[in-house]
């Protein structure tokens, strides 16, 4: 197989890593770069606050360009006010879903027509259903390849499930089938989103799963105490985390309490501060924290798409415990998994004090990383190979 001319078009900076669909593009790029392809980045700009200058110095001058997605034509305007207006008021009888093209510029079509008039690509990667009018510009004769995240018709209720009201991007199944249709190829970040996505899509489009790549640590036990939750100000991490305190916490300083609980990562701006836990704030070295731990927890209850901070635990070879909604994607990566808040407490006690156990689940956690990481190179093998 000759080498591959790849395009990713996102609207999102790859850089600072510091959420995990971040996290996701950054791999990705990694991997089809160790499978010998040369990949351009196209940035959509979509965002007024967003700074791109560490993502252009990354992936270089002769492989970063631009192009501007700011512009709403009036009438998208208008809908997007009454949204947000409804939304604060918790009245939603009206533009409760987005339409497709939404977040689109008008301008768009002639500025990738002029584009892909002198950029010519093997294959052309859009990040996310909404970005999926990109396709419609992309020539006849490359490949078009659509990387979805996650499950976009669910997100509205996975937020408002956590009391989270105001979140405008939501599609309904049937416009989430359309978009998704523009491509020829749609990536799931796992297996149970592939199946969902092969039941609304047309035959001759493939759906394929690439999951998270990450370097795999050998199986160690710390000899440490610390029961570690790493995260963003993702909200739905915030609900998770704060039911942990709430319901977990008590229960976990009675059976253990020599167990030192420590919250990282930008979520510790959104959570109070508390002698029972110590907040880290922001990691520079994500392998010495992970080294340092005896555990990761994840309280997270809902979301969809794949949790990425658990493929990244997993790939350090951590001990796990998790709620049920944490693991989604990850079956028989050997992580202790409950809902029930004793349990919980319970099975992080159990990987505190008893060694082989904790040895036992990081031994676990990278025999499965091996198998994960060998089928998600494989599948993106059979993907490059693929041909209009």
């Amino acid at each position: 197989m000759s080498a591959k001319k790849i395009l990713i078009a996102a609207e999102t900076p790859v850089l600072p890593i510091d959420r995990g669909n971040r996290k996701r593009i950054w791999n990705l790029m990694k991997l089809l770069e160790q499978h010998g392809c040369e990949v351009d980045f196209l940035y959509l700009d979509t965002y007024d606050d967003a700074d791109i200058t560490e993502t252009r110095e990354w992936i270089g001058e002769e492989h970063f360009y631009s192009i501007q997605n700011k512009k709403r034509s009036f009438p998208v305007f208008v809908k997007r006010k009454i949204r947000k207006i409804m939304e604060i008021l918790h009245c939603q009888i009206a533009f409760k879903y987005f339409s497709l093209d939404e977040r689109v510029s008008p301008k768009l079509d002639d500025d990738l027509k002029e584009f892909f008039d002198s950029h010519h690509y093997d294959q052309v990667w859009v990040v996310c259903i909404y970005n999926s009018r990109v396709f419609l510009s992309v020539p006849k004769g490359t490949l078009k390849v659509l990387e979805t995240q996650n499950v976009s018709c669910v997100k509205r209720q996975e937020y408002e499930a956590v009391g989270y009201r105001n979140y405008e991007f939501a599609l309904k199944k049937d416009v989430e089938a359309k978009g998704l249709a523009r491509a020829d190829v749609v990536i799931a970040i796992q297996n149970e989103e592939e199946a969902f996505f092969e039941s609304i899509l047309p035959d001759c489009v493939k759906a394929v799963t690439i999951g998270e790549n990450m370097p795999v640590h050998e199986p160690h036990v710390s000899s440490s105490k610390m029961v570690l939750f790493l995260g963003s100000t993702y909200v739905i991490n915030r609900d998770g985390l704060m039911n942990f305190i709430d319901n977990v916490l008590p229960v976990l300083k009675e059976k253990c309490p020599e167990a030192e609980v420590v919250i990282a990562g930008s979520i510790c701006k959104t959570i109070p501060d508390s002698a029972d836990y110590r907040k880290m704030g922001w990691v520079d070295d994500l392998d010495e924290i992970y080294k340092q731990a005896r555990v990761v927890i994840n309280p997270v209850r809902h979301g969809a798409g794949l949790n990425i901070k658990m493929v990244e635990a997993l790939s350090q070879a951590k001990p796990i415990v998790s709620v049920q909604k944490g693991m989604r994607g990850l079956k028989g990566c050997g992580a202790s998994v409950t809902d029930d808040p004793v349990k919980f407490a319970e099975e992080i006690t159990a990987v505190i004090r008893d060694d082989r156990k904790a040895l036992e689940m990081s031994e676990r956690a990278v025999d499965f990383m091996k198998e994960y990481e060998e089928a998600n190179s494989l599948a993106l093998k059979e993907l490059l190979d693929i041909s209009v």
